[in-house]
């Protein structure tokens, strides 16, 4: 009996260590305290009063899309321009991908906050007539931070790193795209670990922690060198 009993212990030590090591690189991720919680209990100047749930606004967990995980926004159409240069000599789409696309959903200003799959609470259908406020103030319209369908002035994405299996003269090799505070390589179709650039390699939706949303600190450029050697 106490052999068994020891047994038991130690299996239940064993799995929490293992459980808490896949969750230690997401252990200071809470959306519930960053701009993206648009629920009433935000504390960003972007919220609804219509509703208290948070994730609602991207996830759902019945007839969501596959562009993300259970993702339960309408995907912008576009079109888009797209970053170009000279001297840019890795492969870009014609058109933002993946987890680019999802987060263009709300950030090129072309789709309203709550243009959703499926309403809060059980059943489907999107929602309709909800209050939205700046600043305690209902605005005309749901408010955006937009930064446009026009991203040729901004830091290219959905583009091929060259530096994910091999150092080059100009970039770091990523040796661990998904380790804690540095960027993350995606893969365009499933989000999986690859070589793709996108919104998220440099943005975190989930953890607050380095504003704006950075997933590590910018200070001396950190952020940026850990891909730029110059």
């Amino acid at each position: 009996m106490i052999l068994k009993m020891k047994i038991i212990l130690t299996t239940g030590l064993f799995l929490s260590l293992v459980m808490g090591a896949g969750y230690a690189l997401y252990a200071g991720d809470n959306v519930a305290n960053t701009k993206h919680n648009l629920s009433a209990s935000g504390t960003g100047s972007y919220k609804t009063v219509s509703t208290t749930e948070i994730c609602i606004f991207c996830h759902t967990p019945h007839g969501g899309s596959t562009t993300a995980p259970l993702w339960n926004r309408i995907n912008p159409a576009g079109p888009y321009n797209m970053y170009n240069s000279p001297t840019l000599d890795s492969p870009i789409a014609w058109s933002p991908q993946g987890i680019s696309l999802v987060c263009l959903s709300c950030h090129d200003g072309t789709v309203a906050f709550d243009a959703l799959l499926n309403k809060p609470g059980s059943g489907g259908g999107s929602p309709s007539g909800w209050e939205w406020q700046i600043n305690n103030h209902i605005p005309a319209y749901p408010p955006g931070s937009y930064i446009g369908t026009d991203l040729s002035d901004d830091h290219p994405i959905s583009i091929d790193y060259p530096g994910a299996d091999q150092e080059t003269n100009d970039f770091r090799w990523a040796k661990d795209p998904y380790a804690a505070n540095t960027i993350r390589l995606f893969n365009v179709s499933t989000g999986a670990p690859a070589n793709q650039v996108e919104c998220a390699s440099c943005h975190n939706p989930h953890d607050g922690t380095y504003p704006p949303l950075l997933r590590a600190s910018n200070s001396n450029s950190e952020l940026c060198l850990a891909c730029h050697k110059k």
